[in-house]
């Protein structure tokens, strides 16, 4: 995503720095009593006060000393997440990581390797990790969200590749460490608490840490005062990695057997345990203290929903809602402490245009390649079986991509705008529990449930376009927090419980196939066909190119930039409902973990597809390649016998070598108009 700046007076009480030499809050702003921190501190309090009311054994000590082993390396952690942030950046790859540097320190353990190599290791390749997160986006340029969003995709799938799934048993009997006690405080509780007094003195007076102020707080005025961006990247992304290492080691070490996964929504409760304890998602503002309090509170919140005897399934909503609430402080604050404030999510100078194949006005260079690569994988997949190239297989992949289709056409729209949404597939479960519990608990008709479950959808979508539009938070963070609070409802209203039975008539247009073929192949046409020509024929498309290039020189041409964000937004969360239709409608049940992980394919599909993911640029014929070659591709090697581990690494390898690709075009399309102005004409 591109970089956005905070504008600030030097006299601003929040301000992440006072000049590029000097990028640390000052003294008078620092403190146990920094404002983040007394409100945190004051919710310890309520919710201490509030549970403990009703139910007195939430205070005992044993219970208090659980809160904070439990969130020790959720805390380890969230001090790596916090240097990230405070750099501008984001790291959704931590928890696969995670996954990997346990299941390493698992399997050297249970094959002999002695214990004081194995924890090295482990936390080492941690750091592995970390680094080649940081040389993609230092080096490759690749935006952080994109670039980890690919690495947790490839370690996800490896883990599972390498393991097949397996829990790892039999464990030396001193693999245990976490159960150590010091002084009767848990060996866990010592780590957090040394790490974090470490780091903290670091940020607070040693220049290295300072500089992550400097770069987050404005990078540009980091670059003029001789700091460099891409040494910085990189130092953060290691030392996230090493913690995330130290993490693996104190979750692993507390478990008799391991199990060989990622430790799913990890990543998000690290990144709100950073961003509730006061850490920016913009970037400059934030201390390690805050973030163990963040993670601390969550524990707290966690435990309390035990003994209030609330359902667990609430928990991803009370994540988002925090998240939301938090970013939106911290708006506030800095509106009023800041004279220009928070700068629009669009570029600030124009992309450049994607170069034309042939000179031919509608296929981009990308375009023709694609078209290539999609000739190619499909000559090279008929070979590898039989049934790959036939018209049975291949109207049957419609059905399968369908879902990813619909929704990848909004993303290429909200992309092109410079923005992004990582909740479409929040959405879809929720569209889809919406429509089963309205038709069965409800008594709706079943007409009218499709109704309601679209409806619904599409005011998810609308809430995160007036939250982006009206109240000023990042597109990343608002979509990141909406996963979890529309994912947690689908969990909480549906009790984790499906819904089947539907009308046989129901699964007509998820399985119908007039005149022999797919039902869903009519529905892909009209709409490819008509957002490919809004986005190429109309001033609404012309519109997306503007706002994307240049996001204030649009305003001042007088485009209506916020209604134009509005309406993208919504019509995500309208195409996720009717996405979520023909899912329920295809499956003939409804499930609160449908579509999980579907963001990643459709950010992949349209990011392939040629659209910029710095925003400006971008074509639906392109997104439509995207999709189906990463859909023929997934299922070409399934009948090649690949496990589907493999296509979830192909789907993050994509990801990040379609970006690599997009830049090398961009690279050559700039030195294409320079050779042709340096070029005398007749």
């Amino acid at each position: 995503m591109p970089h956005t700046t905070v504008s600030s007076d030097s006299s601003s009480s929040s301000a992440p720095y006072t000049s590029p030499g000097a990028a640390y809050p000052r003294k008078s702003d620092w403190g146990w009593l920094n404002r983040q921190e007394t409100v945190l501190i004051f919710a310890f309090i309520v919710v201490l006060a509030g549970v403990s009311s009703i139910n007195r054994g939430f205070i005992a000590p044993g219970n208090l000393v659980d809160i904070v082993y439990n969130s020790s390396y959720i805390g380890v952690a969230a001090i790596g997440m916090t240097m990230i942030i405070l750099c501008g950046h984001i790291d959704i790859s931590i928890g696969a990581a995670l996954g990997v540097c346990a299941t390493v320190a698992g399997k050297l353990a249970v094959a002999g390797t002695p214990l004081w190599i194995v924890f090295p290791v482990t936390i080492l390749v941690g750091g592995v990790v970390g680094l080649m997160n940081g040389i993609l986006v230092a080096y490759g340029r690749i935006p952080a969200i994109v670039a980890t969003l690919g690495m947790a995709s490839i370690l996800k799938g490896g883990l599972i590749l390498a393991t097949g799934g397996k829990w790892i048993y039999g464990l030396p009997p001193g693999f245990t460490i976490s159960r150590l006690h010091f002084f009767s405080v848990p060996l866990p509780i010592w780590v957090l608490i040394v790490l974090g007094i470490v780091f903290s003195i670091w940020l607070r007076y040693f220049e290295g840490g300072r500089q992550l102020y400097a770069v987050g707080g404005n990078a540009e005025a980091a670059r003029l005062s001789g700091i460099s961006e891409r040494k910085i990247t990189m130092r953060v992304f290691v030392l996230n990695g090493l913690l995330v290492g130290i993490s693996a080691v104190l979750y692993a070490t507390n478990f008799t057997a391991i199990q060989s996964n990622a430790v799913t929504g990890f990543e998000l409760t690290v990144i709100t345990a950073a961003v509730i304890g006061g850490v920016s998602i913009l970037g400059g503002t934030g201390t390690v203290f805050g973030a163990l309090l963040g993670a601390i509170l969550l524990q707290i919140i966690g435990s309390a929903l035990v003994f209030l005897h609330i359902r667990s399934e609430w928990f991803q909503t009370v994540q988002g809602t925090l998240i939301l609430l938090t970013i939106l402080l911290d708006v506030f604050r800095r509106r009023q402490t800041s004279s220009a404030g928070i700068v629009g999510g669009g570029n600030v100078s124009a992309t450049a245009s994607s170069p034309h194949f042939l000179n031919l006005p509608w296929l981009t260079v990308q375009e023709a390649m694609m078209i290539g690569i999609l000739v190619f994988a499909m000559v090279v997949l008929s070979f590898t079986s039989d049934r790959f190239l036939t018209p049975a297989n291949l109207l049957n992949q419609v059905r399968f991509l369908t879902e990813t289709a619909l929704l990848a056409v909004p993303m290429t729209f909200i992309i092109i705008l410079g923005g992004i949404d990582l909740s479409v597939g929040s959405m879809v479960a929720l569209s889809a529990i919406l429509l089963g519990f309205s038709w069965q608990t409800f008594h709706l008709p079943l007409w009218l449930a499709v109704v309601v479950a679209i409806a619904g959808a599409t005011l998810a979508g609308c809430l995160n376009g007036l939250a982006i539009v009206y109240l000023g938070v990042p597109p990343l963070i608002v979509t990141l927090a909406t996963l979890a609070i529309y994912r947690g409802l689908s969990y909480g209203i549906s009790e984790s419980r499906s819904v089947h039975g539907f009308p046989e008539s129901f699964s007509f247009w998820g399985s119908g196939e007039p005149f022999g073929i797919p039902v869903q192949l009519y529905l892909l046409v009209v709409v490819l066909v008509i957002s490919a020509l809004a986005l190429a024929c109309t001033p609404f498309g012309r519109s997306l190119y503007a706002i994307g290039n240049n996001e204030t020189a649009a305003r001042f041409a007088g485009l209506r930039v916020g209604r134009v964000k509005l309406i993208v937004y919504s019509l995500s969360g309208f195409m996720a409902g009717l996405a979520g239709f023909i899912y329920t409608s295809r499956v003939t049940s409804t499930r609160a973990d449908a579509a999980t992980g579907l963001e990643l394919d459709v950010i992949a599909a349209v990011v392939f597809g040629g659209t910029s993911i710095f925003g400006g640029r971008g074509t639906i014929l392109g997104t439509t390649l995207g999709v189906v070659i990463i859909q023929l591709l997934k299922n070409g090697l399934q009948l090649s016998g690949v496990r589907g581990e493999g296509t979830v690494i192909l789907i993050g390898t994509v990801l990040i070598a379609s970006i690599l690709l997009n830049q090398l075009l961009e690279k050559y399309a700039l030195a294409g108009q320079r050779s042709a102005r340096k070029t005398p004409t007749s």
